[in-house]
């Protein structure tokens, strides 16, 4: 599956998803952009570096939508044909949201972990960053100890491919894609 971040504007990004076999999914715009890291290249590395199969991407992979992408519009498809593979993308989505059990909650809790961790090094002091760091305590108490255990085994591999993914993705250009490959998380 290649996973294409795509710088869309100042601060504006989409991501077009292409699997082989599947219909491309898009989502325009993405939510959560960042100039350093956006929201879902967060989650995209968390996953693959924990080995979440249904975390969104992981889902995005099995056939699914992860509730939130749709059917790319145009390609070879009809427009009948596109409708059903719509309605297709819809239930394969919904039924493995609801399959996703702990993978789809641990994807969400690690992703905030690892991005408050990581860009912690770099912000100021301040209430906010305070108030962001306490809550990264809580977040992280909540987990059991074999789930903060692969999340301590797996932060540098995060924080790197963090450092290495936001360099490339700075460098983007409106209109520009950053490609990767799931889960090696290769750029392509």
């Amino acid at each position: 599956m290649k996973v294409h971040f795509i710088r869309s504007g100042e601060r504006r990004y989409s991501m077009r998803i292409e699997r082989g076999g599947l219909p491309v999914l898009v989502m325009d715009p993405a939510p959560g952009f960042d100039p350093d890291l956006p929201h879902d290249m967060v989650h995209f590395v968390v996953e693959a570096a924990l080995g979440l199969k249904t975390g969104v991407f992981g889902q995005i992979a099995a056939g699914g939508d992860a509730g939130s992408f749709h059917v790319e519009a145009g390609g070879a498809l009809s427009a009948k044909e596109r409708q059903r593979a719509a309605r297709k993308q819809v239930a394969k989505g919904a039924k493995l949201i609801k399959a996703q059990g702990r993978d789809g909650e641990l994807s969400e809790l690690a992703a905030f972990l690892f991005d408050i961790g990581w860009r912690s090094s770099t912000r100021p002091d301040s209430p906010a960053q305070r108030a962001a760091l306490s809550e990264a305590e809580r977040t992280r108490a909540s987990l059991g100890a074999d789930e903060r255990a692969r999340i301590d085994a797996a932060q540098p591999r995060v924080f790197e491919d963090f450092e290495r993914l936001s360099k490339a993705w700075r460098e983007l250009r409106t209109g520009e894609a950053l490609i990767l490959e799931w889960p090696s998380g290769h750029v392509i």
